[in-house]
């Protein structure tokens, strides 16, 4: 792994247990200074009521200096890069009797999910590397990199905060989505010969179902795709931070991995012990997808087995590998397995709270109603699909509340 890989594995499961914003501040700064070998680091945060950034966590500065600080909208360089919502790299600045060095590096900490422009949060501030050598791109790089990570966990903790002093009986509800909905990806990987959609249908507490799909690509393999989905115990809040965790320490052992099995393993490595203190559990199902040769590869850590429909023989496999839920054992290895998809093939992926609901007749929806309506549109393309399913389901279900998140996410080979 490189540095920037590295950090984010150790940050994933660290940040996952901080119970306050300033422990999220002290780790993230002590990775940056380990990584980057600076004297003099800090982190800024600004204050949307004074209108000024104030510094709330240094390295290599006097407590009674950093404290004071503050800076207005446009003041100095940090004030400016805030202003702007661009990182700045500068190796030859001139002379200041305050640092050793004539190289300094500040990076915006932008509102989840982060993009480049957009109005920050705060600030990360680097100078005085020890080797007395200036900041290459690929600090930047890194630091970006961090400073993202940062800034998704800086804002569930705001959302948490105002949960902590509001007074209205209904905001627990209204956080818990939130966090949800920004666990969710934003787009679909731009894959040659795929099909994906996906959706989530909150229940009236909020669960902590999880889904997601990315692009991936090997020098070996080409482009390809990810795609998970997992169901964390619990609910409210705490159960939707916990997905969140999850879905840190599953992108970062992504990045790290090209093996299923061994992606599960890590991320059951980074969460254990807050499942264990928590009493918690997670089911998880990952898999890759390259288009050529055309395999998939996947591992299930005791998640409802995804339906994969072969168009060829029109039958049905469900994908298992015999492996416990996440939080059972901290070192438990996990297993892989490998099949073949041809052009017509579908993999369903949901969770119990599709298959778990009553409906009106008083049984529930189960894997053969599954298996029945997606047989019967496997010719469409995938949104027709999934689109068809949730009504079939709606149906189903009626006017019952629905106790329990619902979440289908389907693959489809073209």
């Amino acid at each position: 792994m490189n540095n920037s890989l590295e950090s984010l594995h150790r940050l994933s499961g660290a940040i996952a247990r901080a119970s306050s914003l300033e422990a999220i501040y002290a780790l993230i700064l002590n990775e940056i200074v380990s990584v980057t070998d600076v004297e003099r680091a800090s982190i800024m945060r600004f204050d949307p009521h004074a209108q000024v950034l104030r510094i709330v966590a240094a390295r290599g500065i006097d407590e009674e200096v950093w404290k004071n600080v503050e800076l207005s909208v446009g003041e100095g360089v940090s004030g400016k890069v805030w202003e702007e919502g661009k990182p700045l790299l500068i190796k030859g600045m001139k002379p200041n009797p305050r640092y050793k060095t004539h190289s300094f590096l500040v990076a915006p900490v932008t509102a989840f999910p982060m993009k480049v422009g957009q109005t920050p949060i705060g600030l990360i501030n680097l100078t005085d590397k020890k080797s007395g050598k200036p900041f290459t791109e690929s600090d930047l790089k890194l630091i970006m990199t961090l400073a993202d990570q940062m800034a998704s966990y800086m804002h569930i903790h705001d959302l948490v905060d105002r949960l902590k002093t509001a007074e209205q009986a209904g905001l627990e509800l209204e956080v818990a989505r939130e966090i949800q909905q920004r666990l969710l990806p934003k787009a679909i990987p731009h894959l040659k010969g795929v099909e994906i959609e996906g959706c989530l249908i909150p229940a009236t507490r909020v669960g902590a179902d999880y889904y997601d799909y990315f692009g991936l690509g090997t020098r070996d393999l080409g482009p390809g795709t990810g795609i998970c989905i997992a169901d964390v115990s619990g609910h409210g809040v705490g159960g939707a931070m916990l997905a969140f965790a999850v879905r840190s320490c599953l992108r970062s052992a992504v990045n790290g991995s090209k093996n299923p099995a061994a992606i599960l393993q890590n991320v059951n490595q980074m969460l254990f012990e807050d499942l264990l203190k928590s009493e918690q559990f997670v089911s998880l199902f990952y898999a890759h997808y390259f288009p050529q040769p055309g395999a998939l590869v996947y591992s299930n850590a005791g998640h409802n087995p995804p339906l994969l429909w072969k168009a060829g023989q029109k039958e049905a496999q469900w994908l298992m590998t015999q492996d416990s839920l996440l939080g059972i054992e901290p070192d438990r290895p996990y297993k892989e397995k490998k099949c073949q998809l041809t052009p017509g093939d579908l993999l369903v992926l949901y969770t119990d709270g599709l298959t778990e609901a009553v409906g009106t007749n008083g049984k529930r929806f189960g894997p053969n109603n599954l298996l029945e309506n997606v047989s019967a549109s496997a010719r469409q393309n995938a949104k027709t699909i999934l689109g068809s399913l949730m009504e079939n389901w709606k149906k189903f279900v009626g006017n019952q509340p629905v106790k329990d998140d619902v979440t289908v996410v389907v693959l489809k080979i073209l």
